[in-house]
């Protein structure tokens, strides 16, 4: 992780920087009402658009104006809202940590689809075999549960994993899975 890769991602976000904040508390619940905001906000999302029951195409089009809707509007308002003056050094701290963290998940998610493709050369039959149980296993979950719910609990999760790693529960309740995530981590950082 070096200092140029945040400093580039901390430039990509300089115009939603009071928003990344923003959303980070709430997503690491800072407050304890916060768990219960980012749920029921997701839920209310989703029922909505299941209730509008719109078509792929025209739910894509909607995502993808509000994207850039929101990719024009708040830079500029962020710009009236929070004048420069407002921003404290412990909000850049924060916006450090946020961009470091976001440059850790993304070099782990690397890491993991180099592991794969490294894993897929070495033993292609065994890759070839646990990829067809586990493609197997998602289209059966996929034919008992509808796609759009299983949608909605991605997300949920998705949104849920910083509060809960915040928080500790995610070292409380699966520390063998962590102590496991923390090792591969580890042994990536000595090559």
């Amino acid at each position: 992780m070096s200092v140029s890769e945040v400093g580039d991602i901390k430039h990509k976000l300089s115009g939603w920087k009071e928003l990344v904040v923003m959303a980070d508390s709430v997503l690491a619940w800072e407050k304890e009402y916060y768990a219960a905001l980012v749920s029921c906000t997701l839920t209310f999302i989703f029922a909505v658009v299941w209730y509008m029951d719109p078509s792929t195409l025209t739910l894509l089009s909607l995502v993808g104006e509000i994207a850039v809707l929101l990719d024009y509007a708040v830079p500029r308002l962020q710009a009236k809202l929070f004048p420069d003056s407002a921003w404290t050094k412990d909000n850049e701290k924060k916006l450090d940590q946020i961009c470091q963290e976001l440059l850790f998940v993304k070099d782990g998610a690397w890491r993991v689809v180099g592991l794969l493709l490294g894993y897929k050369h070495t033993h292609p039959l065994m890759f070839m075999a646990v990829s067809m149980v586990g493609l197997f296993l998602v289209a059966q979950i996929g034919a008992m549960f509808s796609g759009f719910f299983l949608t909605y609990l991605a997300l949920l999760v998705v949104v849920m994993i910083p509060g809960l790693y915040r928080r500790g529960f995610l070292d409380k309740y699966c520390s063998g899975l962590m102590l496991r995530f923390q090792e591969f981590v580890k042994a990536k950082k000595l090559e």
